[in-house]
């Protein structure tokens, strides 16, 4: 269970399989790997067919559990081989070797450590243009976090922290990760200007950057173009890819699908 997110660049892959469809396979070949790869340390050595594991889903009438053997998955994965060719020198696959790259994920929970690092790439200076431009945000869209504070009242299933990280800028303005959550994750998909605005947020651009710059496009493009997010590990890396997907969503001009 998590945070799927997709840049929707169009591609004959996407039009042939889907944005959902892509996600879903490439969730399944990835299960598929790391089962057949513990199976293997543990020295089991049967074919993929014969390896089989259980897997939850959410019904609306609870969760069942359903049987599925590891080559299964395999085979269900098949229908990406053909259109990886096509990822190589997509923008969007962000050099990602098995392709695909346009498809992300972050796992559930979200770890104190990584909303520890989302915080401390928020601006700092009250009158920088992304902290000006994040506090109007807040009032003009009415990004509250109430979604995110339910799910945080629902024990460690989606947030290790059972309290959101708060801060208060010199000016007044009060902010925390719940609303923080709620401006990446919980208004539906992301166009490509609510992706230039996180990149603002976020530090993916410089917080005390002119305004005039993101209205002329060609300087905003060159800006975006050498935006970088450096490797991190573990699940801060997961949050890091949607980072770098914003950046190239807002360069694309596309839009960033969630689901979670």
């Amino acid at each position: 269970m998590g945070i799927d997110h997709v840049i929707d660049l169009d591609c004959a892959a996407k039009r042939a399989l889907g944005p959902e469809g892509i996600g879903e396979l490439v969730k399944c070949r990835s299960r598929a790997e790391t089962v057949l790869a513990i199976a293997r340390q543990n020295g089991d050595a049967r074919p993929a067919a014969e390896i089989s594991f259980q897997v939850a889903v959410q019904r609306p009438s609870g969760v069942e559990t359903t049987d599925v053997s590891v080559q299964a998955l395999f085979d269900r994965a098949a229908a990406l081989d053909g259109h990886r060719g096509g990822c190589a020198q997509c923008p969007a696959n962000g050099g990602q070797a098995g392709g695909f790259g346009c498809y992300r994920s972050i796992a559930y929970p979200i770890e104190v450590e990584t909303e520890q690092w989302l915080w401390s790439r928020l601006p700092t200076d009250s009158e920088s243009t992304a902290r000006q431009f994040l506090s109007r945000g807040v009032v003009d869209f009415g990004w509250d976090g109430a979604q995110a504070a339910q799910m945080r009242a629902q024990g460690g299933t989606f947030f290790e922290s059972t309290s959101p990280i708060s801060g208060r800028w010199p000016d007044g303005f009060s902010f925390d990760t719940n609303q923080l959550f709620h401006i990446m994750f919980q208004v539906g998909h992301l166009g490509s200007t609510h992706c230039l605005m996180l990149a603002c947020f976020l530090g993916m651009l410089p917080h005390d950057l002119d305004p005039n710059i993101l209205r002329d496009p060609n300087r905003r493009g060159q800006l975006l173009a050498m935006a970088a997010v450096p490797p991190q590990r573990d699940q801060v890396e997961q949050m890091a890819d949607f980072l770098r997907s914003i950046v190239m969503s807002a360069r694309l001009e596309a839009e960033l699908l969630i689901d979670g």
